[in-house]
């Protein structure tokens, strides 16, 4: 699961990132702006959402290095994932022995 999150080289955090910068005050527009100039950024230079926040003073200016690193902790947002996981691997365990 995790390996999967980083395919998007954390573009994937984006709504958590937005999200942390309106806690902290800053309107929507301008959050979503900055928010939507970095992942274009990284992307088009191949780097890692994360490093590319922590490079931009819009971003450095309102959250701190340990902010920054828990909205990108996989952790954090994985939440019930492996129980839904369990439960439809049940689900289909399940379905499968009506057929054999």
């Amino acid at each position: 699961i995790v390996d999967n999150l980083y395919i998007t080289k954390g573009q994937i955090f984006a709504e958590f990132v937005l999200e942390a910068l309106i806690k902290k005050g800053v309107p929507r527009f301008v959050a979503y702006r900055d928010v939507q100039r970095v992942a274009f950024l990284a992307n088009d230079k191949g780097m890692f959402y994360k490093d590319a926040i922590k490079n931009d003073k819009a971003f450095t200016s309102k959250l701190t290095e340990k902010e920054i690193d828990a909205i990108f902790s996989p952790e954090k947002h994985l939440g019930a994932s492996p129980k839904i996981i369990s439960n439809v691997n049940k689900s289909v365990q399940k379905a499968v022995k009506k057929f054999i």
